[in-house]
């Protein structure tokens, strides 16, 4: 580690920090190779503090957040140098015995995924007093104990009633909620936060983030927020540290990070991987290429090979750290002058959007109710600020179809399909409750809502992965629900789907030429070795996929790649339509950058025609041409991608676009009005709008009876009685 930075960093006394990490280096090493996870990494955390670390998947950050709990594997895992100092003393030099006494009382964890973190056959309740007896000294009894755990639930918005559930009786918010619970029982001086809000719901991601904030201001405690949602970072944080190959590339305050100054080139590439609400465009910029081989040292810059700006003395040398202030910027080139000016226009324009030459839209999102006459309370609403620009994939599309002939039959016609799962004691499941749309050919649907609305149950359904309960699906002019079996067999190469998670829908045992090259020998389109052979290349090259990798397996591959063979293996059988349920939803913002572009230049080419399902609304703006939003099985409301973001109508609607995160510096202080109420049981529901519960404009005739679909505006449906309020 530089002379220069180890002054910056210092020790605990000297820069107030309650953690000081110094010179950190970690290796993994096997029989066969060693991995450079984690290389001379520097950084400090004062108390009441938020630092974001940021990065691509591999580049170290849970490897960072492991040795800071003395959590890595003991047989692989070897600290080279360093040092992690940690209240007066050096934690890399703590036995496992003292080690445990600092784990959870003095730093805790909240892991990325609570259903592996969370024990199945233990309740909740027993698990969060776990921690807390192992941390008793004899000052507390059992009763204290238990009084405890009931106060912590209640905390995190979980009602003390359902200590004695099991993880699998929550939703994916209610788990993370525990998890959050069992790190903060022991009241932590430190708070590591692994991804916390990953795959979740907006809606439910802002309540995670607002909850852990709140609690933050409350006990003073220090956060550490790993993350790759550059949107979360600024919402939360203080103080930012990009990551990348196991090496620091930028470190400085959040205005720093996201401000108008120099910037590393990697930085200004995650900016540029962000799909915008402001500024849609045809293709996005995503930093080309993938992390380099972490079993080889690079001679310079780790990131040159990726680089546009790198030079011969990027390639040869390691880049000093440049330092302005407590802003460092790893990257030979942040200092000169002829790039400097370029870095900071790409960097402040990925950061803000592109608004100086476009019209401004504020949405107002009254989220905490004004309906003075039903709830005889009054509330205050949040501005979304929303762009309307017609250059984007959404505005040039619609344009040309104003100025077209009228429009033919379409490709995809949905007549009031419903899908009810039967359940014990005579009950149904309302997945998907009467909902019509059409699709024309080589348009993109995005279908939005938070989990359990029946999203991908509605994209099953029209691939008769589900049989529906009622309603039809017309493809091609012909119902896909009259067809036999061998009929359907013969029409399933047309109508195709992407998985949600790429390692769950592959075949382990199987290479990649393996699994691009099954769905033609299933449906018996190639017979022929010579051909299949022929036709995988070709859809390799396509998709992007090096041939070197043809005999590569899942596991061997990041996840951007697994994605890629499950578009293949869908592509292959050159399809007409495709069902893409949440493709790009677990990934870095660079590979899913590389996948939507990716989905978007062979629609493209092919002439594709998508139904595109997703939680992320920044997603779907940028890929559709119109937006189906849907909550508990219900349509609530649809109209094109413009429009929605324009001009929202229904409250559902508003609360989404009010809870997505975005990567600016004002961020960090908008004023939030998260969702309320518990969610209707889509068991057996009763008349009326099933969002009544929540929506602070409901009135006794929203519960009545169910609310139909009205036109307030040309091409834009609603159900609401109180659409625009």
């Amino acid at each position: 580690m530089s002379e220069e930075m180890r002054t910056e960093t210092g020790t605990p006394e000297a820069t107030g920090a309650l953690l000081s990490v110094s010179g950190l280096s970690v290796e993994y090493r096997t029989d066969l190779e060693t991995v450079y996870a984690v290389n001379d990494i520097s950084l400090d955390l004062k108390e009441g503090e938020t630092l974001g670390l940021v990065g691509e998947t591999g580049a170290g950050k849970t490897t960072t957040a492991l040795a800071l709990l003395g959590l890595l594997p003991k047989r692989t895992a070897h600290v080279t140098g360093g040092q992690i100092l940690c209240g007066g003393r050096d934690l890399l030099t703590c036995s496992e015995k003292e080690m445990l006494t600092v784990r959870g009382s003095e730093i805790s964890m909240i892991f990325q995924d609570p259903m592996t973190a969370l024990n199945p056959v233990l309740s909740v309740g027993r698990q969060i007093a776990e921690a807390l007896e192992l941390h008793n000294t004899g000052t507390m009894s059992a009763a204290d104990i238990s009084a405890k755990v009931d106060e912590t639930l209640e905390m995190v918005g979980i009602p003390k009633e359902r200590r004695d559930e099991y993880p699998y009786q929550f939703s994916g918010g209610m788990r993370q909620r525990v998890v959050i619970a069992m790190a903060l029982i022991c009241n932590p001086k430190i708070l590591i936060a692994d991804e916390p809000t990953t795959a979740l719901d907006v809606t439910i991601q802002a309540q995670i983030l607002s909850m852990i904030c709140t609690l933050q201001r409350r006990y003073g405690t220090a956060v550490i927020m790993i993350t790759h949602d550059l949107g979360v970072v600024a919402e939360t944080c203080d103080k930012v540290a990009i990551m990348y190959a196991g090496r620091i590339v930028e470190y400085g305050t959040l205005e720093e990070i996201f401000g108008d100054g120099p910037h590393h080139p990697y930085t200004i590439g995650l900016f540029g991987s962000i799909p915008s609400l402001t500024d849609t465009k045809e293709r996005l910029t995503p930093v080309e290429g993938l992390m380099p081989d972490p079993t080889i040292v690079p001679e310079g810059c780790a990131f040159a090979p990726r680089c546009k700006y790198a030079t011969d003395l990027c390639r040869t040398t390691p880049p000093p750290a440049q330092t302005s202030g407590g802003h460092r910027i790893a990257c030979h080139r942040a200092g000169e002058e002829a790039l400097r000016g370029q870095l900071s226009q790409e960097s402040a324009g990925a950061a803000a959007g592109s608004e100086a030459e476009t019209a401004e839209a504020s949405v107002k999102v009254s989220m905490a109710g004004s309906a003075a006459d039903t709830a005889g309370t009054s509330g205050q609403g949040t501005a979304v600020r929303i762009t309307e620009n017609a250059a984007g994939p959404s505005g040039q599309r619609a344009a040309a179809e104003a100025t077209a002939s009228p429009a033919a039959a379409p490709l995809v016609e949905v007549r009031g399909l419903k899908k009810y799962f039967r359940l014990g004691s005579g009950a149904q499941l309302h997945a998907v409750d009467d909902v019509s749309f059409s699709i024309p050919e080589g348009h993109t649907i995005g279908v939005v809502g938070e989990s359990g609305c029946g999203k991908s149950t509605l994209g099953r359904c029209l691939l008769r992965l589900h049989e529906p309960t009622a309603g039809q699906v017309l493809f091609e002019g012909r119902d896909v629900m009259s067809l036999s079996k061998k009929e359907l067999q013969r029409e399933r190469p047309k109508m195709q789907m992407i998985f949600q998670d790429p390692y769950a829908s592959l075949n382990g045992r199987m290479n990649v030429r393996q699994l691009i090259a099954e769905p033609l020998i299933v449906n018996r389109v190639c017979r022929r070795r010579e051909e299949i052979d022929a036709r995988v290349e070709a859809m390799m090259d396509r998709v992007g996929l090096a041939q070197r990798l043809s005999g590569a397996y899942p596991h061997e591959l990041d996840g951007g790649r697994r994605q890629r063979i499950g578009v293949a293996r869908t592509l292959i059988l050159e399809p007409r339509f495709v069902v893409c349920d949440e493709p790009v939803s677990a990934l870095d913002v660079s590979i899913q950058a590389q996948i939507l572009n990716l989905l978007m230049d062979l629609q493209e080419e092919m002439k594709l025609t998508y139904l595109f399902i997703t939680h992320d609304l920044s997603v779907v703006r940028h890929i559709s041409d119109e937006i189906l939003v849907m909550y508990l099985g219900k349509c609530v409301e649809s109209a094109s991608a413009a429009e929605l973001f324009a001009h929202p109508l229904h409250p559902y609607t508003r609360a989404l676009l009010a809870a997505i995160p975005i990567p600016s510096v004002t961020s960090k202080h908008k004023e939030r009005h998260l969702l309320q109420g518990e969610v209707t049981s889509p068991v057996n529901p009763a008349p009326g709008c099933r969002f009544a519960a929540r929506c602070p404009l409901a009135t006794d005739a929203c519960r009545r009876a169910d609310i139909a679909m009205t036109e307030p505006r040309p091409g834009h449906r609603v159900a609401c009685l109180h659409a625009g309020e």
